[in-house]
């Protein structure tokens, strides 16, 4: 059994019964990472020996017959702007290099509680904020399809660490497709969640509505696996979700039958490069063969555009704003000039931003009355180098709409450009059907098998080498 390529479901399952020892698995990503993570940057602070160490614990604990929890001796990874005891906490940022929190967020202790083994954390751009995973503390993060490209953000170190089978499971934010975007340039499943299905503890804007938790991972049943862990009320999150762990208690079928699905994977209303719709033309196909009647349709919510750059500032001041305000530390530009935008902004602007959003939302109301989910490209172009002329062509409104009006939504691999560059579809539905958004997905992942195309071996051996 190749260990590294399992999913973290069959890992948990052969584990719990004993055919594999958690220290056997944990030497076995622990090798992976040693071997590939300096050639991606993916995992920027990491502790081997105390993952080892917990393994070994967690199979004396098996051994002597004492509970095991759904997550059982899985190694992950987790994004640099949660807690971890016994890890930095620095969002990448120079400022808060020394930054040692006292105790975890909540996700985080939930899964651990559930038996998952933290081995270090994942690389991100400052606050989390820039189209590159990219930082002045930890450098770059590099595409493993493509080491002059981007891995996306903000998530991208996760992406990458998930892409090389360095961990089984990861974590992100998504505040404007940070989960979503790197799952699609790495060719892993990254998840947005309806606002609440995890809570946000601790959070400086707990009331934001805008910025989530969202699980990582190869296969979209351990997408499905991460959440029956994370959910569930907390009474420190004024937010909640309309159900708890129970939702994603079941193993995913992927069947569709009479459920109503736009797709609209070259519609006019994104800039979306060819190579990327022609990547994603067996989608369609696949849905349907899973009885989902499939339609050429598409909510026309453009419009909301226009008032995502004051989200953009908004979310900056609540969530680096913090850092200037309250500690006076000193940060890259372009998360200064979020800040001070921000502050710039009239009553009048943020007032007429949300009634776009109102307008959008009503529309988007509408439009499912007649389709339970929509379907459009995750990505408008393929993973970029970081100093390629065009970047501002991207449209990154793919996924901004979702953070705007609380879909749930999800990138799952779809298909490959001629460059051998990964791609995904998006799949997104009304607030709290992230069950039905789960089964859409895992209907593409069974129909497509994209998971199973790795990373360019040789280029990754060659790079090594070197």
């Amino acid at each position: 059994m190749n260990i590294t390529r399992q999913s973290a479901g069959v890992l948990v399952a052969e584990m719990r019964t004993g055919r594999l020892r958690c220290v056997e698995v944990m030497e076995a990503f622990a090798d992976r990472i040693e071997r590939y993570n300096s050639r991606v940057n993916a995992i920027i602070q990491l502790d081997l020996v105390k993952a080892l160490d917990a393994a070994a614990v967690a199979d004396k604990a098996r051994d002597a017959g004492q509970a095991m929890g759904p997550l059982f001796g899985l190694p992950v990874a987790v994004k640099d702007n949660y807690d971890v005891v016994g890890f930095r906490t620095t969002y990448g940022a120079p400022a808060l290099r020394n930054n040692w929190p006292d105790s975890d967020s909540l996700h985080i202790a939930r899964m651990k509680a559930a038996g998952a083994i933290v081995v270090g954390k994942t690389n991100m751009p400052e606050f989390a904020f820039g189209e590159d995973t990219d930082n002045p503390l930890w450098g770059r993060t590099r595409n493993p399809y493509c080491l002059s490209r981007t891995a996306g953000s903000s998530s991208g170190g996760s992406g990458a660490a998930l892409a090389l089978d360095l961990v089984a499971l990861a974590d992100g934010s998504d505040l404007g497709g940070s989960t979503r975007i790197p799952a699609s340039w790495c060719n892993i499943v990254g998840y947005r969640p309806t606002t609440g299905v995890v809570p946000k503890v601790p959070s400086v804007a707990p009331f934001d509505r805008l910025h989530v938790m969202g699980p990582m991972a190869r296969r979209v049943d351990d997408i499905r696996l991460s959440l029956s862990v994370v959910c569930g009320r907390d009474v420190r999150s004024p937010i909640t979700a309309p159900f708890g762990p129970q939702e994603f208690a079941a193993p995913l079928t992927g069947n569709l039958a009479g459920i109503r699905i736009s797709f609209s994977v070259d519609s006019a209303m994104f800039r979306i490069d060819s190579s990327v719709t022609d990547a994603l033309t067996a989608c369609a196909d696949v849905l349907s063969r899973a009885g989902a009647r499939v339609t050429d349709a598409a909510p026309d919510v453009r419009f909301l555009a226009r008032s995502q750059p004051i989200f953009r500032a908004l979310c900056a001041a609540e969530y680096a704003g913090w850092a200037v305000d309250e500690h006076g530390l000193e940060l890259g530009h372009l998360i200064l000039d979020l800040v001070g935008q921000s502050r710039r902004l009239t009553g009048y602007e943020i007032e007429r931003a949300n009634m776009m959003r109102v307008k959008a939302w009503h529309r988007m109301a509408n439009f499912f009355d007649s389709y339970d989910l929509v379907c459009w490209s995750t990505s408008s172009g393929s993973p970029f180098a970081p100093d390629m002329p065009g970047l501002k062509e991207f449209d990154w409104d793919t996924v901004c709409i979702s953070p705007a009006l609380d879909l749930p939504s999800i990138s799952v691999p779809a298909g490959f450009t001629q460059d051998g560059l990964p791609t995904g579809l998006h799949i997104l539905g009304p607030p709290g059907s992230d069950r039905l958004v789960l089964e859409a997905a895992e209907a593409i992942e069974r129909g497509l098998q994209m998971w199973q195309r790795n990373p360019p071996n040789e280029k990754l051996e060659l790079a090594v080498s070197k």
